[in-house]
């Protein structure tokens, strides 16, 4: 499956809404540190939402 920019940026921010109201985003003091958190989830989805899954074999 072959998904075009804008598909996967909402993919990605639907996902990663999703899981920070449901805690699977590790929340830090620094709020810094919790945004890095939230961009290497948010990037993570992006780079790999269209991935064949023979890829990943």
């Amino acid at each position: 499956m072959h998904l075009n920019e804008t598909s996967k940026y909402t993919l990605a921010k639907s996902f990663t809404e999703l899981a920070i109201q449901n805690g699977l985003i590790n929340q830090y003091a620094d709020s810094a540190d919790t945004a890095k958190e939230v961009t290497t989830f948010f990037r993570t989805i992006i780079d790999t939402i269209d991935k064949d899954d023979s890829d990943n074999q």
